[in-house]
């Protein structure tokens, strides 16, 4: 080889090979934007089952609300009102009809009544003792129209039966005054149960 000859040089390295890029991995419990979208399955609930779900919880709701709401111990109306004059004051016979509709007896507490009078001014009085109504009955014949086993404090209605009975009261206004009322209330407080009211008005006048 000639001394001025140049060495021959050494063929370029060839650029090392890319990696493939990994796959994807798929998260079995996140579907893909495209899954979520595109499939079927991804999609909001049926409205159907919703609505029969919630009238179901409705109609629910509705019997228990019914199911606990009290019930009406006694039934309570006034039959008559009779009236007499007392020189100015007047006696009046009242009777009612009260209806047991519980499983157990029903006591009579007390026994008032109020009557409004015309001038819109509210009169009460509680019962007279049943001992002293036969003399108020003899003494004022007029009462009589109204007579009835005495309703008095201590009385106990059997279970699931009626009974009607009469009280007396007397009210500080005229008798026509008292038959001019604009309304007379009656109260019966039991015991362990809700007083019974009931408001009477008299029929107006032809």
């Amino acid at each position: 080889m000639p001394d001025n000859a140049m060495p021959t040089p050494p063929p370029p390295a060839k650029p090392p090979a890319k990696a493939a890029a990994p796959a994807p991995e798929i998260n079995a419990g996140h579907p893909s934007i495209t899954e979520e979208f595109d499939s079927a399955k991804w999609t909001l609930p049926p409205i159907v089952p919703l609505l029969v779900a919630t009238a179901i919880v409705a109609v629910l709701v509705s019997v228990i609300v019914l199911s606990n709401r009290t019930k009406p111990s006694a039934g309570m109306e006034v039959t008559k009102v009779v009236t007499a004059d007392q020189q100015g004051n007047t006696m009046v016979a009242i009777q009612v009809k009260i209806e047991n509709k519980i499983e157990k007896p029903l006591w009579i507490k007390s026994i008032s009544a109020e009557v409004e009078a015309p001038d819109g001014k509210k009169y009460n009085d509680n019962a007279a003792p049943s001992m002293d109504a036969p003399r108020y009955m003899q003494a004022f014949p007029d009462l009589e129209a109204a007579r009835a086993d005495w309703l008095k404090e201590d009385l106990k209605i059997p279970t699931k039966t009626s009974f009607t009975g009469t009280a007396i009261f007397a009210y500080p206004i005229g008798r026509s005054a008292f038959e001019g009322r604009k309304a007379l209330t009656v109260r019966i407080q039991l015991y362990d149960q809700p007083t019974l009211v009931v408001t009477n008005t008299p029929a107006p006048k032809s």
